[in-house]
């Protein structure tokens, strides 16, 4: 059904009472979404959908009934997006829509399905910290963190680290083809320039982390008071000069500190140009797969690709191999981001404003860890570490409330949020989680 909006048109300076001139605006339009699993009608009711302009001017919310939402819409450019978990399984949208006045107004959209993960992406650190003379900042101090998100150990021996491309989100993305990235339908994810990987057997136990430094394994906040200490004994550290050979930069990958052990040192091959695993201080997209035979993976030239650089080719991550992914978009750059991530690895994203310590924190799972019985009295509420009020445009919380770091203090086991969604998942924190 179509519908026509007038306005009335008013000269504001008039003493006198105006006419009103009714006149044809904008065209709406009543588009009637369907979502599907496996090619059938996912006839459930209650399920959440945002359809957001992609210009960011506006967005709309709504509820299913038996699959089905409707929204009035302005035609032009849309996303579509869904997140919830049902069945053991999570489901994910997150497709663009072209919404004219004389095209489809009745859309099926396809649901994606995946199984949750115990081993997921805690924090991520890399937009850099000022300086102490807050005269520039600082970007040798990058860091990820992993977490078992489960009651049981787990083995993470044959897990990897990658990053997709381009490396930057507001990047010349040659992948996109008309709407869908051209590696979507084989299956596979880009990894650019090296990937990393664990160089001895590391297991995990349940509900807690593993601390890995991307770029130098020391103490950072020795010279710069703002950044963060990375030379933690327990910590490991992205460090193969070999691989490097002559190209082997010592400003990303200085000695390790002498309280980590060479056996927690990971190992890379380089199958592309470059002095450093370049990922993003504004927008990467990094991931973490498992494959037991990575070594010989990245080696072979038939797992290659050249579609961006024949220079620079990409390995054929299997998608299948992958098992937590963050995009991460470059603050205030809306207009030229684009996602690298297929909705199976993260149907979402969430921006990072660079510069000031901030680091990307996943939430709490706030159902599922306050029905662990070893929680009672341990939670901590009242959180208040997000930069909601710090930073004004891309400030973000965690809405669960909980303080997981301040319960993991006082003995509490944390299940954080896996959805496959870093709109839900993540949340902009205000200090690195290693500095409290």
């Amino acid at each position: 059904m179509k519908k026509i909006i007038i306005y009335c048109l008013a000269a504001a300076a008039a003493l006198s009472l105006p006419s009103c001139e009714i006149q044809p605006l904008i065209t709406g339009v009543t588009v009637t979404f369907t979502l599907t699993d496996d090619g059938a009608v996912y006839a459930e009711d209650n399920i959440g959908v945002t359809v957001s302009a992609q210009n960011n001017s506006v967005s709309y919310e709504g509820r299913t009934e038996a699959g089905v939402v409707t929204f009035d819409l302005v035609p032009g450019l849309y996303t579509v997006s869904a997140s919830f978990k049902a069945d053991d399984y999570i489901y994910n949208l997150n497709m663009s829509v072209v919404i004219s006045e004389d095209g489809e107004d009745n859309i099926s959209l396809a649901l994606t399905k995946t199984e949750p993960k115990d081993l997921i992406i805690k924090e991520l650190y890399v937009g850099g910290c000022q300086n102490d003379e807050g005269s520039g900042s600082y970007y040798y101090d990058k860091y990820v963190i992993l977490y078992n998100n489960s009651a049981d150990e787990i083995d993470i021996s044959d897990v990897a680290f990658a990053i997709a491309t381009p490396a930057n989100s507001n990047g010349q993305n040659r992948w996109l083809r008309n709407g869908q990235f051209i590696y979507e339908p084989e299956g596979w994810i880009p990894a650019g320039w090296n990937i990393w990987w664990f160089n001895t057997e590391v297991s995990l136990p349940a509900y807690s982390q593993i601390v890995v430094a991307i770029y130098g394994a020391i103490n950072h906040t020795r010279t710069y008071s703002n950044s963060v200490d990375l030379s933690d004994a327990g910590y490991y550290a992205m460090y193969d000069p070999e691989a490097f050979g002559e190209k082997y930069n010592t400003n990303y990958y200085p000695n390790p500190s002498d309280n980590i052990d060479p056996s927690h040192y990971l190992q890379t091959y380089l199958f592309s140009q470059g002095t450093a695993w370049p990922v993003s201080n504004t927008g990467p997209a990094f991931y973490i797969l498992e494959y037991a035979d990575i070594e010989s993976y990245v080696q072979d030239d038939t797992n290659y690709d050249r579609t961006e650089s024949a220079n620079l080719p990409v390995v054929k991550v299997e998608r299948l191999w992958v098992l937590d992914g963050i995009d991460v978009m470059a603050a205030g750059l809306e207009s030229s981001n684009n996602k690298r991530f297929t909705s199976d690895i993260d149907a979402g994203s969430i921006y990072m404003t660079s510069d000031y310590g901030y680091t990307l924190y996943r939430n709490v799972d706030k159902e599922a860890t306050e029905a662990l019985p070893e929680n009672a009295g341990k939670l901590v509420y009242g959180y208040t570490g997000g930069t909601v009020g710090v930073d004004i445009t891309y400030g973000s919380t965690d809405p669960s409330g909980i303080d997981a770091e301040a319960s993991i203090a006082n003995g509490a086991h944390i299940i954080y949020m896996e959805t496959n969604n870093s709109s839900s998942d993540f949340h902009q924190r205000r200090i690195s989680s290693l500095k409290n």
